[in-house]
Protein backbone atom coordinates (compact mmCIF):
# COMPACT_ATOMS: atom_id res chain seq x y z
CA UNK A 1 0.00 0.00 0.00
CA UNK A 2 1.60 3.27 -1.40
CA UNK A 3 0.54 6.08 0.58
CA UNK A 4 0.78 10.04 0.68
CA UNK A 5 -1.50 12.39 3.06
CA UNK A 6 -3.96 9.21 2.99
CA UNK A 7 -5.90 10.01 6.69
CA UNK A 8 -9.32 10.47 4.97
CA UNK A 9 -10.00 7.24 3.03
CA UNK A 10 -6.41 5.35 4.46
CA UNK A 11 -8.54 3.94 7.32
CA UNK A 12 -11.19 2.66 5.17
CA UNK A 13 -8.96 0.74 3.34
CA UNK A 14 -6.51 -0.74 5.72
CA UNK A 15 -10.12 -2.27 7.18
CA UNK A 16 -10.81 -3.73 4.31
CA UNK A 17 -7.76 -5.66 3.94
CA UNK A 18 -7.81 -6.72 7.87
CA UNK A 19 -11.63 -8.02 6.97
CA UNK A 20 -10.30 -10.35 4.22
CA UNK A 21 -11.42 -14.10 4.05
CA UNK A 22 -8.14 -14.86 2.96
CA UNK A 23 -5.96 -14.37 6.28
CA UNK A 24 -2.07 -15.68 4.44
CA UNK A 25 -1.46 -11.89 3.73
CA UNK A 26 1.80 -9.84 4.48
CA UNK A 27 0.79 -5.97 4.11
CA UNK A 28 3.60 -3.65 3.25
CA UNK A 29 2.65 0.05 3.91
CA UNK A 30 4.89 2.80 2.12
CA UNK A 31 4.10 6.32 3.60
CA UNK A 32 5.55 8.54 1.02
CA UNK A 33 6.75 11.33 3.54
CA UNK A 34 3.07 12.14 4.36
CA UNK A 35 2.10 15.38 6.56
CA UNK A 36 -1.36 14.28 7.69
CA UNK A 37 -1.85 12.41 10.16
CA UNK A 38 -1.11 8.74 7.94
CA UNK A 39 2.19 7.86 10.24
CA UNK A 40 -0.52 7.53 13.21
CA UNK A 41 -3.16 5.72 11.38
CA UNK A 42 -0.58 3.81 9.80
CA UNK A 43 1.25 2.88 13.35
CA UNK A 44 -1.88 2.09 15.12
CA UNK A 45 -2.70 -0.55 12.48
CA UNK A 46 0.76 -1.99 12.53
CA UNK A 47 0.64 -2.54 16.60
CA UNK A 48 -2.33 -4.60 16.03
CA UNK A 49 -1.74 -6.64 13.52
CA UNK A 50 1.75 -8.43 13.17
CA UNK A 51 1.33 -8.77 9.46
CA UNK A 52 1.37 -5.48 8.69
CA UNK A 53 4.98 -3.90 8.01
CA UNK A 54 4.69 -0.04 7.93
CA UNK A 55 7.85 1.76 6.28
CA UNK A 56 7.93 5.83 5.70
CA UNK A 57 10.53 7.71 3.54
CA UNK A 58 12.28 10.28 4.49
CA UNK A 59 10.92 12.84 1.74
CA UNK A 60 8.86 12.46 -0.49
CA UNK A 61 10.03 10.11 -3.90
CA UNK A 62 6.95 10.23 -5.93
CA UNK A 63 4.36 7.81 -6.44
CA UNK A 64 6.03 5.31 -8.91
CA UNK A 65 9.46 4.96 -7.21
CA UNK A 66 7.44 4.61 -4.12
CA UNK A 67 4.81 1.59 -5.80
CA UNK A 68 8.07 0.36 -6.89
CA UNK A 69 9.26 0.36 -3.35
CA UNK A 70 6.31 -1.82 -2.06
CA UNK A 71 7.21 -4.49 -4.37
CA UNK A 72 10.86 -4.98 -3.65
CA UNK A 73 10.16 -5.44 -0.49
CA UNK A 74 7.04 -8.15 -0.91
CA UNK A 75 7.84 -11.92 -0.23
CA UNK A 76 4.49 -13.59 -1.29
CA UNK A 77 3.65 -16.07 -4.16
CA UNK A 78 1.46 -13.29 -5.23
CA UNK A 79 1.11 -9.53 -4.85
CA UNK A 80 -1.55 -6.50 -5.00
CA UNK A 81 -0.53 -2.56 -5.15
CA UNK A 82 -3.72 -1.42 -2.68
CA UNK A 83 -3.99 2.14 -3.41
CA UNK A 84 -5.52 3.77 -0.09
CA UNK A 85 -8.35 5.18 -1.30
CA UNK A 86 -9.71 2.20 -2.64
CA UNK A 87 -11.52 -1.05 -0.66
CA UNK A 88 -11.45 -4.67 -1.09
CA UNK A 89 -14.43 -6.86 -1.09
CA UNK A 90 -13.91 -9.80 1.81
CA UNK A 91 -13.38 -12.26 -0.92
CA UNK A 92 -11.79 -9.82 -3.32
CA UNK A 93 -7.87 -12.14 -2.54
CA UNK A 94 -9.96 -15.47 -2.23
CA UNK A 95 -11.42 -15.07 -5.29
CA UNK A 96 -8.65 -13.66 -7.07
CA UNK A 97 -5.89 -16.21 -6.02
CA UNK A 98 -8.46 -19.19 -6.38
CA UNK A 99 -8.51 -18.31 -10.07
CA UNK A 100 -4.79 -17.84 -10.73
CA UNK A 101 -4.25 -21.05 -8.43
CA UNK A 102 -6.21 -22.86 -11.28
CA UNK A 103 -4.67 -21.33 -14.33
CA UNK A 104 -1.28 -21.40 -14.40
CA UNK A 105 -1.19 -19.66 -17.70
CA UNK A 106 -2.35 -16.36 -16.09
CA UNK A 107 0.24 -13.92 -15.18
CA UNK A 108 -2.89 -11.54 -13.33
CA UNK A 109 -6.52 -11.71 -12.34
CA UNK A 110 -8.87 -8.55 -11.72
CA UNK A 111 -12.44 -8.16 -10.83
CA UNK A 112 -15.61 -5.74 -11.75
CA UNK A 113 -15.57 -2.87 -9.96
CA UNK A 114 -17.86 -0.81 -8.07
CA UNK A 115 -16.98 2.99 -8.13
CA UNK A 116 -17.63 4.74 -4.86
CA UNK A 117 -17.42 8.37 -4.19
CA UNK A 118 -15.96 10.35 -1.32
CA UNK A 119 -18.46 8.79 1.17
CA UNK A 120 -18.56 5.54 0.41
CA UNK A 121 -21.72 5.66 -1.87
CA UNK A 122 -21.86 3.38 -5.01
CA UNK A 123 -21.89 5.81 -8.21
CA UNK A 124 -21.97 2.99 -10.76
CA UNK A 125 -21.07 -1.29 -11.21
CA UNK A 126 -18.41 -1.91 -14.04
CA UNK A 127 -17.88 -4.92 -15.83
CA UNK A 128 -15.63 -3.33 -18.64
CA UNK A 129 -12.43 -5.20 -19.09
CA UNK A 130 -9.69 -5.19 -21.78
CA UNK A 131 -11.16 -7.45 -24.68
CA UNK A 132 -8.76 -9.70 -26.05
CA UNK A 133 -6.36 -9.72 -22.92
CA UNK A 134 -7.13 -13.51 -21.97
CA UNK A 135 -6.24 -14.55 -25.58
CA UNK A 136 -3.41 -17.50 -26.36
CA UNK A 137 -2.08 -15.15 -28.63
CA UNK A 138 1.15 -12.93 -27.47
CA UNK A 139 0.67 -10.39 -30.50
CA UNK A 140 -3.33 -10.31 -29.82
CA UNK A 141 -2.80 -9.60 -26.29
CA UNK A 142 -0.06 -6.94 -27.09
CA UNK A 143 -2.57 -5.16 -29.47
CA UNK A 144 -5.18 -5.08 -27.34
CA UNK A 145 -2.84 -3.62 -24.54
CA UNK A 146 -1.54 -0.95 -26.78
CA UNK A 147 -4.71 -0.31 -29.01
CA UNK A 148 -7.98 -0.47 -27.07
CA UNK A 149 -8.93 2.21 -24.53
CA UNK A 150 -9.06 0.56 -21.42
CA UNK A 151 -8.99 2.27 -17.35
CA UNK A 152 -5.30 0.58 -16.75
CA UNK A 153 -6.57 -1.21 -13.49
CA UNK A 154 -5.27 -4.21 -14.13
CA UNK A 155 -2.35 -3.32 -12.91
CA UNK A 156 -4.45 -3.18 -9.45
CA UNK A 157 -5.02 -6.73 -9.77
CA UNK A 158 -3.26 -9.70 -8.25
CA UNK A 159 -0.05 -11.23 -9.95
CA UNK A 160 2.22 -13.51 -9.46
CA UNK A 161 5.28 -12.10 -7.79
CA UNK A 162 8.09 -13.76 -9.88
CA UNK A 163 6.04 -12.80 -12.94
CA UNK A 164 6.04 -8.87 -11.76
CA UNK A 165 9.56 -9.14 -10.92
CA UNK A 166 10.29 -9.67 -14.71
CA UNK A 167 8.48 -6.67 -15.74
CA UNK A 168 9.16 -2.98 -16.11
CA UNK A 169 7.25 -2.28 -12.88
CA UNK A 170 6.40 1.20 -13.02
CA UNK A 171 8.76 3.67 -15.19
CA UNK A 172 8.16 7.23 -14.09
CA UNK A 173 6.02 8.91 -16.44
CA UNK A 174 2.10 9.41 -17.33
CA UNK A 175 0.73 6.49 -18.66
CA UNK A 176 3.23 4.04 -17.13
CA UNK A 177 1.10 1.63 -16.39
CA UNK A 178 -0.45 1.23 -19.98
CA UNK A 179 3.19 0.63 -20.14
CA UNK A 180 2.99 -2.08 -17.41
CA UNK A 181 0.25 -3.81 -18.75
CA UNK A 182 1.35 -4.15 -22.41
CA UNK A 183 4.76 -5.69 -21.00
CA UNK A 184 2.54 -8.08 -18.56
CA UNK A 185 0.59 -9.13 -22.33
CA UNK A 186 3.29 -10.07 -23.59
CA UNK A 187 4.38 -12.75 -20.83
CA UNK A 188 0.98 -14.17 -20.39
CA UNK A 189 -2.75 -14.03 -20.37
CA UNK A 190 -5.07 -11.68 -17.72
CA UNK A 191 -8.35 -13.51 -16.05
CA UNK A 192 -11.23 -11.18 -14.66
CA UNK A 193 -13.79 -12.62 -12.88
CA UNK A 194 -17.72 -11.35 -12.95
CA UNK A 195 -18.22 -9.78 -9.99
CA UNK A 196 -17.64 -6.37 -8.66
CA UNK A 197 -15.27 -7.11 -5.61
CA UNK A 198 -13.37 -4.24 -5.86
CA UNK A 199 -14.30 -0.47 -4.70
CA UNK A 200 -12.64 1.76 -6.54
CA UNK A 201 -13.15 5.33 -5.51
CA UNK A 202 -13.55 8.67 -7.33
CA UNK A 203 -12.34 11.97 -5.96
CA UNK A 204 -11.34 15.27 -6.47
CA UNK A 205 -8.04 14.11 -5.07
CA UNK A 206 -7.38 11.25 -7.57
CA UNK A 207 -4.10 12.07 -9.44
CA UNK A 208 -5.85 11.94 -12.83
CA UNK A 209 -8.71 14.78 -11.57
CA UNK A 210 -6.03 16.62 -9.48
CA UNK A 211 -2.91 17.09 -11.63
CA UNK A 212 -3.32 18.04 -15.41
CA UNK A 213 -0.35 20.06 -16.14
CA UNK A 214 2.75 18.20 -17.92
CA UNK A 215 5.27 18.98 -14.58
CA UNK A 216 2.53 18.79 -11.95
CA UNK A 217 2.04 14.71 -13.30
CA UNK A 218 5.67 14.64 -13.81
CA UNK A 219 6.68 15.71 -10.30
CA UNK A 220 3.92 13.65 -9.03
CA UNK A 221 5.42 10.46 -11.14
CA UNK A 222 8.60 11.16 -9.59
CA UNK A 223 9.86 14.08 -7.64
CA UNK A 224 13.77 13.78 -9.47
CA UNK A 225 11.52 15.30 -12.78
CA UNK A 226 10.14 18.35 -11.21
CA UNK A 227 10.22 21.17 -13.36
CA UNK A 228 11.26 18.94 -16.33
CA UNK A 229 9.24 18.44 -20.30
CA UNK A 230 7.98 15.00 -19.59
CA UNK A 231 6.60 13.56 -23.18
CA UNK A 232 4.48 10.98 -22.05
CA UNK A 233 2.87 9.97 -25.07
CA UNK A 234 6.55 9.92 -27.03
CA UNK A 235 7.77 8.18 -23.92
CA UNK A 236 4.93 5.43 -24.04
CA UNK A 237 4.88 4.68 -27.51
CA UNK A 238 9.03 4.37 -27.23
CA UNK A 239 8.50 1.54 -24.28
CA UNK A 240 6.09 -0.19 -26.40
CA UNK A 241 8.76 -0.74 -29.27
CA UNK A 242 11.62 -1.50 -26.66
CA UNK A 243 9.32 -4.57 -25.31
CA UNK A 244 8.64 -5.69 -28.30
CA UNK A 245 12.11 -5.31 -29.59
CA UNK A 246 13.14 -7.44 -26.62
CA UNK A 247 11.02 -10.53 -27.60
CA UNK A 248 12.90 -13.40 -29.89
CA UNK A 249 10.39 -12.84 -32.50
CA UNK A 250 9.44 -8.87 -32.44
CA UNK A 251 8.18 -9.37 -36.03
CA UNK A 252 4.55 -10.06 -35.00
CA UNK A 253 4.10 -7.23 -32.84
CA UNK A 254 5.21 -4.25 -35.43
CA UNK A 255 1.87 -4.11 -36.87
CA UNK A 256 -0.09 -3.33 -33.63
CA UNK A 257 2.74 -0.50 -33.07
CA UNK A 258 2.71 0.79 -36.39
CA UNK A 259 -1.29 0.97 -36.20
CA UNK A 260 -1.07 2.26 -32.92
CA UNK A 261 -0.48 6.01 -34.57
CA UNK A 262 -3.93 5.49 -36.09
CA UNK A 263 -6.47 4.82 -33.27
CA UNK A 264 -7.26 6.00 -29.79
CA UNK A 265 -6.16 9.74 -30.78
CA UNK A 266 -2.60 9.06 -30.23
CA UNK A 267 -1.34 11.31 -33.09
CA UNK A 268 -3.33 13.85 -31.18
CA UNK A 269 -1.88 13.34 -28.19
CA UNK A 270 1.99 13.40 -29.04
CA UNK A 271 1.65 16.57 -30.62
CA UNK A 272 -0.05 17.93 -27.89
CA UNK A 273 2.93 16.73 -25.76
CA UNK A 274 4.76 19.03 -27.90
CA UNK A 275 2.28 21.97 -27.18
CA UNK A 276 2.44 22.10 -24.21
CA UNK A 277 5.78 22.83 -23.52
CA UNK A 278 4.94 26.16 -24.60
CA UNK A 279 1.42 25.90 -23.65
CA UNK A 280 0.99 23.90 -20.31
CA UNK A 281 -3.08 24.02 -20.05
CA UNK A 282 -3.06 22.00 -23.72
CA UNK A 283 -3.33 19.09 -21.73
CA UNK A 284 -6.38 19.69 -19.79
CA UNK A 285 -7.88 21.47 -22.78
CA UNK A 286 -7.23 18.70 -25.03
CA UNK A 287 -8.48 16.09 -22.89
CA UNK A 288 -11.80 18.63 -21.98
CA UNK A 289 -13.07 19.05 -25.78
CA UNK A 290 -12.20 15.12 -26.50
CA UNK A 291 -14.16 13.89 -23.35
CA UNK A 292 -16.81 16.26 -23.80
CA UNK A 293 -17.53 16.30 -27.67
CA UNK A 294 -16.55 12.63 -28.41
CA UNK A 295 -16.34 10.12 -25.81
CA UNK A 296 -15.85 10.21 -21.86
CA UNK A 297 -12.53 8.06 -20.62
CA UNK A 298 -12.71 5.13 -19.64
CA UNK A 299 -13.48 4.59 -16.16
CA UNK A 300 -16.15 6.41 -14.02
CA UNK A 301 -16.84 8.46 -16.58
CA UNK A 302 -17.84 6.48 -19.11
CA UNK A 303 -19.73 4.02 -16.56
CA UNK A 304 -22.07 6.90 -15.39
CA UNK A 305 -22.18 7.79 -19.13
CA UNK A 306 -20.55 11.49 -18.44
CA UNK A 307 -19.25 13.61 -21.93
CA UNK A 308 -21.08 12.84 -25.59
CA UNK A 309 -24.76 13.11 -25.37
Amino acid sequence: MPVFNGERYLGKALASVLAQSMRDWELIIFDNASTDGTREICERYASLDPRIKYFRNPQNLGAHPNYNLCFEHARGEYFKWVPHDDELAVRYLAACVTALDADKQAVLCQTDFEYIDEEGQTLSISGERLRGIDSASRSARFASAILLPHTCYDVMGVFRRQVLERTILLPSFHGADRALVADLALRGRFLHLDEPLLRVRDHKQRYTRANTRPAERAAWHDSRHRGRFSFPAWRLYGTYWALALRRTRPWPLVFPLLKWWTVNWNLARLATDVVATLAPGAVAFAQGVKQKIFSPAPGVDRSLGKGRK
